[in-house]
């Protein structure tokens, strides 16, 4: 699944690391955030919590209005990892699955709780990187 259709973004083309910075430095939308949460089936309060944002300033916002680059990097990052962890298992529920199991190779650490901080999504995209391509991980 691509990170463009998690988050309702027909137009936009994530391929390289600068598009995802762009992109977050223009901001997502109000509704970015409500099709990822739709798309993932995770709970937006989840969602907002990842991103530092308050709901009740989330809803002031119209659907169209935008989200600070900070918070908009943080949800194209967890839009990453979902997109990358259902091509990997090839389902959503199988990849959210691995999500909540603890990982031999992250340190016996559940996946779900790295995904919030930049260099835990990385680790977590890497670790998938390598079941993708058959290493132990």
């Amino acid at each position: 699944m691509k990170v463009a259709v998690l988050i309702g973004q027909k137009k936009a083309d994530f391929l390289t690391p600068m598009d995802y910075y762009k992109y977050s430095q223009s901001g997502l939308t109000k509704k970015a955030i409500a099709n990822l949460s739709k798309n993932t089936k995770l709970p937006l309060s989840y969602l907002l919590a990842l991103a530092d944002i308050n709901i009740r300033t989330l809803q002031r916002k119209t659907e169209d209005e935008k989200l600070s680059s900070e918070a908009s990097e943080k949800i194209l990052q967890v839009a990453q990892v979902f997109a990358k962890g259902t091509d990997v298992f090839d389902s959503l529920d199988s990849f959210k699955e691995w999500l909540e199991t603890p990982n031999i190779s992250l340190d016996g650490t559940i996946p779900a709780k790295l995904i919030a901080s930049r260099y835990g999504a990385q680790m977590v995209l890497d670790c998938l990187g390598r079941i993708q391509y058959g290493v132990f991980s």
